[in-house]
C-alpha cells in the first residue's frame, strides 16, 4: 500500500509495482481518505523515517581509507 499527496511519480511507482495507492492531500475534504488515512499521519512517518536515516548518513566506504 502507498499513501502520498498523489504527484505524478508516486502514481507512477504505484502502478509500476502494482500496490494499491491512496491519495490523501492537503485541502478540505481530501485529507481522510477511506476513514484511516489521513495526510497528517503520512507526514508523521515521513519525520519518522527521515530521523531514523539522518544517524545513518556518515562517510561512504570508498573514502574510510582517507
Amino acid at each position: 500500500m502507498l499513501c502520498s499527496a498523489g504527484t505524478s511519480g508516486d502514481k507512477n511507482v504505484a502502478a509500476a509495482g502494482r500496490i494499491e495507492h491512496f491519495v490523501a492531500g492537503s485541502k478540505a475534504g481530501t485529507r481522510v481518505v477511506s476513514g484511516c488515512y489521513h495526510i497528517q499521519n503520512v507526514n508523521s512517518l515521513h519525520a519518522r523515517y527521515k530521523r531514523f536515516m539522518k544517524p545513518l548518513s556518515g562517510p561512504v566506504t570508498k573514502n574510510l581509507s582517507g
